[in-house]
């Protein structure tokens, strides 16, 4: 999942759309935020394009870093935990994805972001692979 802490880089949303496109990844992001940035930002960046799931603490009673938001979003989508990528911009909002045996990646640069997913096997030129990205 996309950490939306930060205003959107247009190259990282594009390569999202990219990868969400392709109808090969499940993608789906949680986010801290409050009712009104949550839809602002989803109406502006045209988000719904992109993910499929939106797990919002404005809507769950739950944020990141606890582990109940990506608990609560390996239930709603019903994948293995070993099967998700889950992308923040702040290494403590990986612990507990981690810890439930998630992949994850702490976004730095489009380049890292994109170099980090093919080495799980996120093939950039979305030929072969079938893996969720939440």
């Amino acid at each position: 999942m996309f950490s939306l802490s930060q205003q959107p880089m247009p190259a990282v949303l594009a390569f999202a759309r990219t990868l969400a496109d392709s109808g090969k990844y499940f993608m789906g992001t949680i986010n801290n935020e409050s009712r009104e940035l949550n839809q602002h930002r989803i109406e502006k960046y045209g988000l719904r394009g992109i993910f499929r799931l939106f797990v919002s603490s404005c809507f769950v009673g739950l944020r990141k870093p606890e582990s109940g938001i990506y608990r609560l979003a390996i239930e709603i989508t019903q994948i293995n935990p070993e099967e998700c990528c889950f992308i923040d911009d702040r290494a403590p909002n990986l612990e507990c994805a981690a810890k439930l045996g998630m992949h994850t990646i702490e976004m730095q640069t489009l380049e890292q972001l994109r170099e980090r997913l093919r080495k799980l096997g996120v093939d950039q030129s979305l030929g072969i692979g079938q893996r969720s990205l939440a």
